[in-house]
């Protein structure tokens, strides 16, 4: 029987810009609006809870987890470097390590970004900064036959918003990439064989205005380069019924209900 309702665990990795915080809420609010579009559509309720793996440096129980309270776990985004070594960083990686190793059959494990890079970090894969440098805005994710075949559809292509310049460079032996995007990041979507895993480099909780208000505010500390930011703003003006973001949560969620 399928299940109608599901208990996510979220592992907050940092706040939100102001700017963005203001426009579309903390990331549990992100993360929560985005599922339920999906769920709705799925006909399923998610109930949420959050933990502050930075600052609180809290983390679920593992006699919870051992007792199938969670069904997932998702690692949000960071401006942090996920190959850093600061001692809450190596905490996370030691959690989701000891999550693949010894809890596979109990949780799933779902990476968004700097989510993204842990969960592989943590399975012995490496990460590094992108010598190609930033990827932002709304970008074209090539699927791969293996991804094609994983999310059983005949697209060559989702779009997803993207705002990183960290990338996996050395994918885990036990993973397989299922996208990549074309002169920049070679391993968008991952998942691991034993279908505990999957993760994506981009932002499917990112709607257009949050895409948007982001790359302005980033353009305006001068993070962003004037013509690179407007060349983005333009394609996410110009493509917004493009954006695979419901797409893609829908997708996560067949993976958790093991349809995947």
């Amino acid at each position: 029987m399928t299940k109608t309702k599901l208990h996510f665990g979220l592992l907050n990795i940092d706040t939100p810009m102001p700017e963005v915080l203001e426009k579309s809420g903390d990331y549990l609010q992100q993360f929560k609006t985005a599922f339920k579009k999906a769920a709705d559509n799925e006909k399923i309720t998610i109930t949420w809870d959050a933990f502050d793996v930075v600052e609180a440096q809290t983390y679920p129980s593992l006699d919870d987890i051992a007792a199938r309270k969670y069904d997932a776990f998702v690692l949000t985004g960071s401006k942090h470097n996920s190959y850093d070594d600061e001692p809450w960083i190596l905490k996370l990686v030691d959690f989701v390590a000891k999550m693949q190793d010894e809890y596979a059959d109990k949780v799933k494990l779902l990476g968004i970004c700097f989510g993204h890079q842990i969960i592989l970090r943590a399975a012995g894969g490496k990460t590094a900064k992108n010598d190609a440098g930033w990827e932002i805005g709304l970008v074209d994710i090539t699927l791969t036959e293996q991804g094609k075949k994983f999310f059983k559809t005949d697209r060559e292509f989702i779009k997803i918003n993207q705002s990183h310049q960290d990338i996996v460079t050395v994918v885990p032996d036990s993973y397989r990439t299922l996208g990549f995007s074309k002169d920049n990041t070679p391993v968008q979507i991952s998942a691991s064989e034993n279908k505990q895993c999957i993760s994506i480099q981009g932002h499917p909780e990112y709607s257009r205005d949050t895409m948007m208000t982001l790359i302005r505010a980033r353009m305006k500390q001068g993070t962003f380069e004037k013509d690179f930011a407007e060349k983005a703003l333009d394609t996410l003006e110009n493509a917004y019924k493009d954006v695979d973001d419901v797409w893609f949560c829908e997708r996560m969620l067949e993976f958790v209900l093991n349809k995947l």
